[in-house]
């Protein structure tokens, strides 16, 4: 961005004033203009339009102050004199440090609306940062300090304004503390949670709370410490619109499934009649459980599923065709029961389809002369292509006969009809392979404009292209007409794992592209 001698005025002709003096306006003093101009420019870009004269300085300083991340990198966040003079622009501020300073924690912000802290913080520096800010709507913690965690909860209970929390990586045993934060949000997330109540009877005094009929949004991932408190938990919010519930430990199968099937029982009575967005992970809920959830489903407008790292297969498939009008989003990656066909059902019967994520389709299946009905809407597509055939297939399988040459092309063709795409991953850093067919060898798709990489010069929206392993045929002409063709282009992921990566690196940091 190439900044000359401003002139913010715009001169209207004299004929449009009938004493004949020039009318003068200057854009910046209009807010919509203001806002359109500020939320597309970089740190680096307000940071000069800052400089260019004292109006540009007080029209951009408040989009450069309004969202800080303080990193165990001083030199990457400003001075503490420079936060100070700007404390009434900070709207979101994030320490990424394993130290929160006394200075900073003296910082006035009354304008101040997201609070994270990641790492761990001194709790004595953390726990006044909370308090003095009352205009807190999203708070984000890690690590509290065992001794400060239950004077740390009632302080957010106090926040007149709070609606979501994100508590990571904590260890907590005074249950009592949670209800009433619970109590005032719309989204919550536990992610890493351990509940040190475990065997005590705080899941039998759970249901004489009240139920927490403002929590919409609710996460529980991590350890599953005490899954018969996460089940009661998720009974207690009637009105949840989005549920993710993951479970990571593998000896937890024998204790969740009574639970799952109690959440299913849940669903035929009729609770939770607004989820629209449900994921629930554990590599042992079976098939046939995961049809029992989707059929107890019944008619809810279900619009989101990540099923990802399960045994989802046929017979839940089977059921989720009933919603094939409805879903936006779904991930089935790592679902090692699913192919092909199920994928290519996604593609060519999902006319809203925003975001699909999946593990590979044998590209034996794609067919150029076929229209997909989310070519309008698909924006994240995450797919690995084999070239190879698929084994065990015949002729009469659908299938055309085709060269793995033909097949890169024909890829490509597909690919190109997306054109609303703005994340597009091709290939997976191995090894990521699930189940058998996966074991095969294969053929992987090569990326080169020789190869039909030039039918996706259409993708004008494309902001991030992840490669993984497939950047071996990857030349400088590639990377050249990507830099040319997307010009939305910010990430390029895969890049740096090539053999020959210092040129392309080079070329893509130039064009401020950023290497993964």
């Amino acid at each position: 961005m190439r900044l000359g001698k401003a002139n913010t005025s715009v001169q209207g002709s004299s004929s449009s004033s009938p004493s004949g003096i020039r009318n003068s306006i200057n854009p910046f003093h209009i807010p919509e203009i203001v806002f359109e101009i500020g939320r597309y420019l970089d740190n680096s870009a307000l940071a000069r339009c800052s400089r260019v004269c004292r109006e540009w300085n007080r029209t951009f300083i408040p989009f450069l102050y309004s969202a800080i991340e303080i990193t165990t990198k001083p030199s990457t966040f400003p001075s503490i004199g420079a936060l100070r003079n700007n404390e009434a622009s900070i709207r979101s501020i994030s320490f990424m440090t394993n130290k929160l300073y006394n200075i900073h924690s003296h910082l006035v912000m009354p304008n101040l609306k997201t609070l994270t802290m990641r790492l761990a913080c001194s709790c004595s520096n953390m726990e006044p940062m909370v308090r003095n800010h009352k205009s807190i709507r999203f708070l984000e913690l890690s690590d509290i300090p065992t001794e400060h965690r239950t004077l740390m909860l009632k302080t957010i209970a106090g926040l007149p304004h709070i609606e979501e929390l994100t508590l990571r990586k904590q260890h907590i045993a005074r249950i009592s503390a949670l209800w009433d934060v619970f109590s005032r949000l719309k989204k919550l997330s536990l992610i890493s949670i351990y509940f040190e109540f475990m065997g005590s009877n705080t899941t039998a005094t759970l249901p004489l709370h009240p139920d927490f009929d403002m929590l919409r949004d609710l996460t529980i991932t991590g350890w599953g410490s005490d899954v018969a408190f996460e089940a009661a938990l998720i009974a207690k919010c009637p009105n949840l619109e989005c549920l993710e519930w993951e479970v990571d430990r593998r000896d937890m199968d024998a204790r969740l499934i009574p639970h799952v099937q109690g959440f299913i029982q849940g669903l035929v009575r009729g609770k939770w009649a607004n989820l629209k967005s449900l994921s629930i992970r554990h590599q042992f809920v079976q098939d046939a459980v995961f049809e029992e959830i989707i059929q107890a489903l019944d008619n809810r407008m279900l619009e989101e599923l990540d099923v990802s790292k399960t045994q989802f297969g046929e017979q839940a498939f089977g059921a989720l065709r009933h919603y094939f009008s409805t879903l936006r989003i779904v991930n089935i990656r790592n679902c090692p029961n699913l192919n092909s066909a199920n994928v290519m059902e996604l593609l060519t019967l999902c006319p809203h389809l925003q975001s699909l994520a999946v593990d590979r389709i044998y590209a034996q299946y794609l067919d150029t002369d076929q229209i997909w009905p989310c070519n309008k809407t698909l924006q994240s597509l995450s797919i690995e292509f084999e070239l190879d055939r698929e084994p065990n297939t015949s002729e009469s399988s659908g299938a055309t006969e085709r060269t793995p040459e033909e097949l890169n092309g024909v890829v490509f063709a597909c690919l190109g009809q997306l054109r609303e795409l703005e994340s597009l991953t091709v290939g997976y850093p191995k090894p990521v392979r699930y189940g058998q067919a996966y074991d095969q060898a294969s053929i992987p798709l090569e990326i080169q404009l020789t190869k039909g990489l030039g039918a996706l010069a259409g993708l004008k929206r494309l902001n991030s292209f992840s490669m993984g392993d497939l950047t071996g045929s990857l030349g400088p002409k590639e990377v050249d007409w990507m830099i040319g063709n997307w010009p939305q282009l910010g990430v390029l992921e895969g890049l740096s794992k090539t053999t020959k990566k210092i040129p392309r690196q080079r070329v893509a940091k130039r064009n401020g592209i950023k290497v993964k």
